[in-house]
């Protein structure tokens, strides 16, 4: 299989030099923040980005908790809590994966056993999490079957500020397919000169 990079700075993943896009670029036109302050927006994809870093370090054994700010610690109280009342051990942890038959790419952020069934996991640091995220889990299974994983449960999990968590699981089979829909909807925009969500027309995703 081809080599998949990816450019954190664009959020750009590219396929033997072809961008391709992200499984959140596909969902895109069903998320409208335009009534949300640019600077409010900014400072939660901030503390997003940080949540999910000190996840990470902390799975990887990796965590300095002494420079832990305060603001992150009762999301890892949360994420603690919740791998300790599911027995959730990662399997997978930010893997970057490659569809090469439908061209799209994305980063599960983890894959493990919960009650003995393999299931994806998506971190959300909100109080409320919405059908949109069953259309984003169902694509990371579908990129886990083509590296060669069976994906059995697919979880949204909420952290939240109070150090509490909300464990969503996405059930509805009709996920995949509306995913698919928003993905052959993109791929029409952009081969027709069309602007794609966020992008100008002509740009590739």
């Amino acid at each position: 299989m081809a080599a998949l990079l990816f450019d954190p700075v664009e959020h750009a993943y590219t396929v033997e030099g072809r961008r391709v896009p992200s499984v959140t670029q596909v969902l895109a036109p069903l998320v409208d923040y335009s009534m949300v302050p640019r600077e409010t927006l900014e400072r939660a994809r901030q503390l997003g980005q940080a949540v999910h870093r000190m996840t990470e370090l902390y799975d990887l054994d990796d965590l300095d908790m002494d420079s832990l700010a305060d603001e992150l610690r009762p999301y890892l109280t949360a994420w603690i809590k919740f791998r300790a009342e599911t027995g959730f051990v990662p399997e997978t942890i930010e893997q970057r994966m490659f569809h090469p038959a439908l061209h799209f790419a994305g980063t599960p952020d983890r894959s493990g056993l919960i009650s003995g069934r393999r299931a994806v996991i998506d971190i959300k640091k909100m109080l409320t999490l919405g059908p949109s995220i069953g259309l984003q889990l169902a694509a990371y299974r579908e990129l886990f079957a083509k590296n060669g994983t069976v994906i059995e449960d697919r979880y949204g999990l909420g952290l939240r500020a109070d150090g509490s968590y909300r464990l969503v699981p996405y059930t509805d089979k009709g996920d995949w397919s509306v995913f698919l829909s928003l993905l052959t909807l993109r791929n029409w925009k952009e081969k027709n000169g069309h602007a794609t969500a966020g992008e100008s027309p002509g740009a590739a995703a």
